[in-house]
């Protein structure tokens, strides 16, 4: 007898290779098999999978589930388990100071597999507003940032910086030099914002267009550039509406590219990315909730959002499905356990469907792209315990 199986959804498992309908077991925590499930064999429990699809457990790579620490911060399982995801990456929310708060009160309660990407900050990003005072040089300590890390290497799998022109515009490239520094110490990659983000009244911008190309010269294989579709100055794209050069020459060489959904999201900064050849590797969502109501955990999008947004724009949905599972769990060097459906592998699932309409889809930016399909949660299973979901209306962060 097995505790559960889910009957008849399409399996969709990018990293070994799998689109078909069937039927997959699990026992405990862990996936029993991938196939028809034989007459005579009993489960516990059974899920009706036929007209869903199953894929691996979703994985966001970007969220900000500090809650009530940030004043934009959710809870883990909110933006996770009861979002369709199973495992999230919080990208910053914490540095070396807060970071045992964030451990003790959302890694150790949440139902979500809870990761973290450490803040090169002492303390953290309190507001959305990113107080300069709190993401300066002066604000970091490499030895304790990388003491911490080998303290926590099952959580803690990188390291949270930036690259933009309000902080370079204060700061020059100080601070991510010194997230490098700790990222070499430690052995982990670093995560880097682009487009500007950081406060700088007072201050000479730098011209947007020489941001990149002089950050990327820190950066190595297995570090990470996020919002790559970003609508704001200083990100991948020239003004002109060419990809830098030296972005495709990092990408070539290991450097990946993340969505980071959110606030940043631009589609007519993604077509043109597109348009040139050059495709994300990671899709997350950068998840928060309201920035006009502090404290309010109320997230109004999530990853599939982001999801359908991108498949409105003609990615495959194959190709975006391992940006969330295989992808992601490989750079968290997790893909032995997550990031597919095959036996002895973690009950991390994601049950969802596709949904036919008429669906217009927004950016920040007021652009409209018009959809017939989007993708919409319907169970979330993780480590073979099952989970509601609460499918979210997208409106204005």
């Amino acid at each position: 007898m097995v505790d559960l199986v889910i009957r008849g959804a399409r399996v969709l498992s990018p990293a070994n290779g799998l689109d078909v309908v069937t039927d997959v077991s699990v026992t405990g925590t862990q996936i029993d098999d991938v196939g028809p499930f034989e007459p005579g064999k009993t489960a516990r429990q059974e899920i009706d999978g036929r007209g869903y699809l199953l894929s691996p457990g979703f994985i966001d790579f970007h969220v900000h589930g500090f809650a009530y620490f940030t004043d934009y911060g959710t809870y883990p399982d909110d933006v996770g388990v009861r979002s369709g995801v199973t495992t999230v990456v919080d990208q910053g929310s914490a540095g070396y100071l807060t970071f045992p708060a964030f451990h003790e009160f959302m890694v150790k309660h949440s139902a979500t597999r809870v990761l973290s990407y450490l803040n090169i900050g002492a303390v953290g990003t309190i507001k959305g507003s990113m107080l300069p005072a709190l993401h300066g040089p002066d604000t970091v300590d490499v030895g304790a940032v990388v003491e911490l890390i080998a303290k926590y290497p099952q959580i803690i799998k990188g390291i949270k910086t930036h690259a933009e022109m309000g902080g370079v515009a204060r700061w020059g490239f100080r601070v991510l030099q010194k997230a490098k520094e700790a990222a070499k110490r430690a052995g982990v990659p670093c995560y880097v914002h682009t487009g500007k983000l950081i406060p700088a009244e007072g201050f000479q911008l730098p011209d947007p267009d020489t941001i990149l190309p002089q950050a990327l010269e820190y950066l190595e294989p297995g570090d990470i550039l996020t919002h790559c579709f970003t609508g704001h100055p200083g990100g991948i794209v020239k003004t002109t509406g060419e990809v830098h050069e030296a972005v495709r020459h990092a990408t070539q060489n290991g450097v990946y590219l993340d969505v980071g959904y959110g606030e940043h999201f631009s589609f007519d900064i993604a077509q043109k990315v597109l348009d040139q050849g050059v495709m994300p590797y990671l899709v997350s969502s950068d998840v928060h909730a309201l920035f006009n109501r502090p404290h309010s955990l109320q997230a109004t999008y999530g990853l599939f959002s982001a999801l359908s947004h991108l498949m409105a724009l003609g990615i495959p949905l194959n190709d975006l499905i391992a940006m969330v599972t295989d992808h992601p769990a490989k750079i968290l060097g997790l893909d032995q356990e997550l990031g597919r459906i095959e036996p002895g592998y973690q009950a991390d699932l994601t049950l969802f469907r596709l949904e036919s309409g008429s669906f217009t889809f927004r950016d920040r930016f007021g652009v409209s792209v018009s959809a017939q399909t989007r993708l919409v949660p319907e169970l979330t299973i993780r480590q073979g315990v099952r989970y509601p979901v609460q499918v979210m209306e997208e409106s204005e962060v």
